[in-house]
């Protein structure tokens, strides 16, 4: 916010431009002697303050010195030595009004209009010309009120977009809570409710792997309550490797193959490529009815793509409602990360899950 009000500047530059049109067409000036030389005195540099806001993005106080010290050199130069030209200068002190009240306020605006009368009774004073004070000052004033009703409307503007972007703020903080409740609370409650094949020949071990299960998975929650959570370590390649071994030892095999290794793979993506591939293989291990599935992980055209196949049940994608798992910890997790997701299945067939992410990110991940 800081860094745009100063380009407010742009308002009374083209209230200048649009001003000095119309004095230059009403009071027939276009044959005048020296006319071309005032356009590009007043034209240039009205552009280069334009250029050196956007480029410099300077602050506020500049803006304002070097606005107002044109003003005041391009009025008395024409006072002085091109009285005929003088109706032309009328743009510039208005604009400069106008400035002041963009980036000051009112009083600052007030302060503006009334310098600006004393500036016009002093260049009617060194052209020897008349300034009929009624009409300028309404002008003054209309000038002052028109941006002061800008401010008013950039600021209601800027509060709304504060008020709809916390909004969407919370609402996005409450899917992401959402989401991490149900891709580690929830599925490790499912994944320890699913038997097993060692439950009747070794009771005893099924319920010890039970219990390491649970404190692992409690311990990872707490840390992550506390925020002081361990980043994961290694690349891609490394997380979805262990994410294999881990659904090896919740009871579904996966086969990890790399067919094209990926280099610099930025860590939103790695993270949501993992995530998106785990509850892939969680819905394999709850509703396929197999114990086998095959992960691949290639890089082609700079684009990461990971696959998760199984020769399962399988499913109408058409026929049943998208779950909450699917929707949100696969297709949303995607679309944050920039990329998508596809989700091939037929009954009896199997499922295939395809997740694909550029590595150049179009949007910022989370």
């Amino acid at each position: 916010m800081q860094s745009a009000v100063p380009r407010l500047v742009l308002v009374p530059v083209a209230f200048r431009l649009a001003l000095f049109l119309q004095a230059v067409w009403s009071t027939g000036a276009l044959d005048a002697p020296g006319l071309w030389l005032t356009v590009v005195f007043f034209v240039v540099p009205n552009l280069l303050e334009v250029g050196w806001v956007f480029r410099r993005a300077t602050g506020i106080r500049p803006v304002l010195a070097a606005d107002t010290a044109y003003t005041l050199v391009t009025s008395l130069a024409a006072a002085a030595f091109a009285p005929g030209l003088l109706t032309l200068t009328w743009p510039n002190i208005m604009g400069t009004v106008m400035v002041w009240t963009l980036l000051r306020g009112a009083p600052s605006g007030a302060v503006a209009v009334l310098g600006a009368v004393l500036l016009r009774y002093g260049m009617a004073a060194v052209s020897g010309t008349s300034a009929p004070a009624t009409w300028i000052l309404l002008a003054l004033v209309a000038a002052a009120a028109t941006a002061l009703a800008i401010v008013l409307l950039v600021a209601g503007s800027m509060r709304f977009a504060l008020g709809l972007g916390e909004q969407r703020g919370r609402a996005a903080e409450r899917e992401r809570h959402r989401r991490d409740v149900h891709d580690t609370v929830l599925q490790v409650m499912e994944s320890l409710a699913l038997a097993a094949p060692g439950d009747a020949l070794d009771p005893r071990g099924s319920l010890d792997q039970v219990r390491r299960t649970a404190r692992a998975h409690a311990l990872r929650l707490r840390l992550s309550l506390d925020g002081d959570a361990p980043a994961e370590p290694g690349g891609l390649e490394h997380r979805l490797g262990a994410l294999a071994v881990e659904m090896t030892a919740d009871g579904l095999r996966v086969d990890f193959v790399v067919l094209a290794k990926p280099a610099d793979v930025p860590e939103g993506v790695v993270n949501a490529l993992h995530d998106a591939a785990r509850e892939a293989l969680r819905n394999t291990l709850k509703h396929a009815k197999t114990a086998k599935a095959v992960m691949c992980l290639e890089e082609r055209e700079g684009v990461i793509t990971v696959s998760v196949r199984d020769h399962g049940t399988g499913f109408d994608p058409g026929a049943r409602h998208v779950g909450f798992g699917i929707e949100n910890s696969i297709h949303a997790r995607m679309a944050e990360a920039g990329g998508a997701a596809r989700i091939d299945s037929a009954p009896g067939q199997g499922t295939r899950v395809v997740l694909s992410v550029p590595l150049e990110l179009r949007f910022p991940v989370g």
